[in-house]
């Protein structure tokens, strides 16, 4: 799956730029903006983690109005478990983004993604913001893309056009994230920006089930952070008919939507720290569709069928055993097929001989590389 370029750009009226200011090493991208011309619907869904960066708790505040217009994100330094000083930090940040672009303060989202538990330095942050808003353009998309990464190898981008009553809209989106990922959601950012003209409802609405099909179906390590962020931003500046709840356009910009973030999704999972498969858990026969992905996802964090796969070793008692674990319901002549662990690309299905719920969940195998990048990461 090869990432599509300039994705954050390519809706109506939305621009981005990317600086190094010094919060990761090596002069690396550690700094992005995404704007748009016009204040845009915005919501989001984040970490459920009680323990929440002060970027997150921002935004939650500030998306209480349904409105926003930029999107500043860090990486390098989570800006969580940081206390009053984290906090100063990120509301003098958004001010100054504010300032800067002539726009209420409440219209700037923050976020942020690297180690938890270190005071941002502001000064870095602060002497490139200046720089970020003078070098907006509609082409620095894919720069944008790499100055969130942490250990993530290469930029995620997807785009999607959808025609709403004859007029194309357009969806674009970027996402970062390769460990510390479990659903609800994850260590992940997801950024999506769209000129669709749609009502706050079905956006909201829409969001939900794209993330629910998507960043909750995926999992690396079982690990949830405390900065995950998926936000979308709609500017209307499409043109088209505005789209409304339970009507046809929402149906088919719901599903392009989710397209767009599964896609995303994969590519997290392809991505995985040290990781040399990727793998798809499919469970049916269950009581409904939630025991269904709660069997599913008891499989995918089992770290005996994870290193099992990547040893190549067809245990399939492993899986059995998880599944059974999970507090799903399941007969005891629960089968088990797996596709061949010599691939890359590995698939299980489990039927737990119950009822008709089902569910498809993403992982990947857990390698001695894991452990390395995780053990050095500071």
């Amino acid at each position: 799956m090869k990432s599509e370029m300039n994705a954050i750009c390519r809706a109506k009226g939305f621009k981005a730029s990317a600086r190094a200011c010094g919060l990761k090493k090596n002069n690396r991208l550690d700094l992005a903006m995404i704007y748009s011309e016009v204040p845009a619907i915005a919501c989001g869904m984040f970490t459920r983690n009680k323990i929440i960066a002060h970027p997150v708790k921002i935004c939650k505040e500030h998306l209480k109005s349904r409105l926003a217009q930029v999107i500043l994100v860090n990486s390098g330094n989570a800006n969580c478990y940081t206390g009053e000083k984290g906090r100063a930090i990120a509301e003098r940040t958004a001010g100054l983004c504010a300032e800067l672009l002539k726009i209420q303060k409440k219209r700037v989202l923050i976020s942020s993604t690297g180690i938890i538990g270190k005071v941002p330095d502001f000064a870095k942050i602060s002497s490139a913001i200046p720089g970020l808003v003078k070098s907006l353009n509609d082409k620095d998309g894919s720069r944008a893309a790499e100055a969130i990464m942490t250990t993530d190898t290469h930029p995620k981008e997807w785009t999607r056009g959808v025609s709403i009553g004859g007029t194309t809209v357009t969806i674009g989106a970027m996402a970062k994230g390769v460990g510390m990922i479990a659903p609800n959601m994850a260590t992940m950012l997801c950024f999506i920006t769209t000129d669709a003209a749609i009502e706050y409802p079905a956006l909201k609405a829409a969001l939900k089930e794209a993330v629910d099909k998507s960043f909750n179906m995926i999992t690396i390590d079982g690990c949830m952070s405390t900065n995950d962020s998926v936000i979308i931003m709609a500017n209307a500046l499409a043109g088209n008919k505005k789209i409304k709840l339970r009507t046809g356009d929402f149906a088919k910009f719901s599903e392009a939507l989710s397209q767009v973030c599964l896609n995303l999704a994969r590519m997290i999972i392809l991505d995985a720290e040290g990781a040399t498969k990727f793998i798809t858990i499919e469970v049916s026969g269950a009581m409904n569709n939630q025991q269904a992905k709660q069997a599913a996802l008891a499989v995918a964090n089992s770290n005996l069928f994870k290193t099992a796969v990547y040893g190549e070793n067809r245990n399939l008692g492993r899986v059995i055993a998880a599944a059974g674990a999970s507090g799903a319901q399941i007969k005891e002549n629960a089968a088990v097929k797996c596709s061949s662990l010599k691939n890359k690309f590995v698939k299980v299905k489990v039927d737990l001989k119950i009822a008709s719920g089902t569910a498809r969940v993403y992982t990947s195998d857990l390698t001695p590389e894991y452990i390395k990048i995780n053990a050095e990461y500071n």
